[in-house]
C-alpha cells in the first residue's frame, strides 16, 4: 500500500502536493504465510527493485475527491506491464 502522494487529497486549486517521501507498505498476516512464502515475496520486491527503470509510473484515470487512493482508476504510463512481464519471462 503506497502511503505518500496519491494517498493524499489534492490542494483546492486541484494541484499534486508532492510527499517528502514515498513510504510503501507491505502487510502480511503472520498466521497464515510461511516463511518460505515470505522469502519469496521478499525475493520478488528485490527483483523488482532490480528492474525499476522498467516502471513508468501511473497516471489517475478516475479520481473520485475522496480517498481518490481507494476509489480511483489508475493506468500505466507507456504500457511498462508488458516490458516488465518481457523481462520477467526471460528470466
Amino acid at each position: 500500500m503506497e502511503r505518500g502522494t496519491i494517498s493524499t487529497d489534492r490542494d483546492p486549486d486541484g494541484k499534486e502536493i508532492m510527499a517528502d517521501v514515498e513510504p510503501t507498505r507491505m502487510a502480511v498476516p503472520r498466521r497464515v504465510y510461511t516463511a518460505s512464502h515470505v522469502e519469496y515475496a521478499a525475493d520478488r520486491v528485490v527483483w523488482l527493485y532490480k528492474h525499476r527503470d522498467l516502471v513508468k509510473g501511473l497516471r489517475f484515470v478516475e479520481e473520485p475527491p475522496v480517498l481518490r487512493f481507494f476509489f480511483g482508476r489508475m493506468e500505466a504510463l507507456d504500457n511498462w506491464g508488458a516490458a516488465l512481464c518481457g523481462a520477467y519471462r526471460k528470466e
